[in-house]
């Protein structure tokens, strides 16, 4: 019988398409929202310029944008988390 060749690993271009992947997955959220922030921040001003109550509206739909994000986020990270008899009571991250 022949003998079995061991698994090829990826090549580099592979390996660096992958881990560009995974740290472009992570930082997706969080600049995302840096620059949704500058953006608002602009229109703001802008919304304001034309007419207070734009304005004003502008920065209630942000509100109720954020609290939909953190609450989504906050459920996300929750369902993450192990039940609370599995956590470990040393690790700040699961208090």
């Amino acid at each position: 019988m022949g003998r079995v060749p061991p698994p090829q690993e990826p090549n580099g271009c592979l390996q660096t398409i992958v881990i560009s992947r995974m740290i472009a997955q992570i930082l997706f959220v969080p600049l995302a929202l840096i620059l949704g922030g500058i953006l608002l921040v602009l229109g703001a001003f802008y919304a304001f310029a034309e007419h207070p109550l734009l304005g004003f509206g502008l920065v209630l739909i942000a509100f109720v944008a954020l609290t939909f994000v953190a609450r989504w986020e906050y459920e996300r990270v929750k369902r993450d988390l192990p039940p609370a008899d599995e956590r470990d009571p040393a690790d700040p991250r699961t208090r």
